[in-house]
């Protein structure tokens, strides 16, 4: 039988329906599907010291190589495109399409390609330069988040949105075998790794959460 996940800390979104999430070692990026902003949150004070205002809804963030990456949906047609931005110049020129025009929550590899998720095709997808599609894994459950530890994909996933139980799922990013480990107690969005806990956001209750996985 599944344990749920081992919640540490529940903090309050300073903007409501935090959406996806991105962790460093001393900021937190957070996307409000109501602002459709993403707030810069200080760590230690959980105080809010930036907003960018990125070219579209930021479904999905994560933070690798010194940059935020996301996937934003962007016009009326919420059409998908992963762009970058960096700390110190903003945006960088230009962004590469989501295979399909589908995808959503993102992380970054231990080989610095993004890897992609699908939340209602069930894919996780390895993107290499441009977005040339470098291998495709099946996740378990659609996809709510995704965060990279090792050679280990950690997925966030329901099978029912609304009114389904979430899992956080272990897809191995060499074999590609995938189980789930834990429950957990809430519709969540957004996943991030720290090196020793995980961020994710409870939407409709305008909070963030941290927690690790249960022994």
């Amino acid at each position: 039988m599944l344990k749920p996940i081992m919640l540490l800390d529940t903090l309050a979104a300073v903007s409501p329906q935090p959406h996806g999430v991105a962790v460093d070692h001393q900021r937190v990026w957070i996307s409000s599907r109501a602002t459709r902003r993403i707030d810069v949150m200080d760590r230690d004070t959980w105080r809010k010291v930036d907003e960018i205002e990125p070219p579209g809804m930021a479904w999905g963030l994560t933070f690798g190589n010194g940059e935020l990456v996301m996937t934003c949906g962007e016009g009326d047609d919420d059409t998908r495109r992963i762009r970058r931005y960096s700390p110190v110049g903003g945006f960088v020129e230009g962004y590469v399409g989501c295979p399909d025009d589908t995808g959503s929550h993102l992380a970054i590899d231990a080989d610095g390609h993004v890897l992609l998720g699908q939340w209602y095709n069930r894919k996780l997808l390895t993107l290499g330069s441009g977005g040339a599609l470098l291998r495709s894994f099946d996740a378990p459950h659609g996809i709510a988040g995704v965060a990279v530890i090792g050679d280990n994909a950690c997925v966030l996933g329901t099978d029912d949105e609304e009114n389904g139980e979430y899992y956080i799922s272990r897809v191995d990013l060499k074999t590609g075998v995938a189980q789930d480990v834990a429950l957990v107690p809430f519709r969540g969005r957004g996943l991030s790794f720290d090196g020793s806990r995980f961020w994710t956001n409870e939407r409709e209750a305008d909070r963030t959460h941290t927690f690790v996985l249960p022994s």
